[in-house]
């Protein structure tokens, strides 16, 4: 009889085991998802930024070369009088 119980004893203990394992994977797997999902906001967000930046560094040339446009405008102009 004790020999039984001592088998009862252990396979309760596997089966605690089993479901705490169990428990950690669906944690596991659910962290996961989130993790992916805020991965993808992430790579979301840096393409807008990048987008950003792009039109920023286009609006900066468009400057220079209208500043550049002046000054030579301005150059030619003193070289004429």
């Amino acid at each position: 009889m004790a020999k039984d119980e001592v088998q009862d004893i252990r396979l309760d203990i596997m089966e605690k085991q089993i479901q705490k394992h169990d428990e950690l994977i669906q944690r596991l797997s659910e962290n996961q998802l989130e993790l992916s999902s805020r991965l993808t906001e992430l790579a979301s967000s840096i393409e807008s930024q990048s987008m950003v930046i792009g039109q920023g560094f286009d609006l900066m040339k468009k400057v220079i070369l209208g500043l550049m446009a002046i000054l030579t405008t301005i150059g030619a102009g003193t070289q004429v009088m």
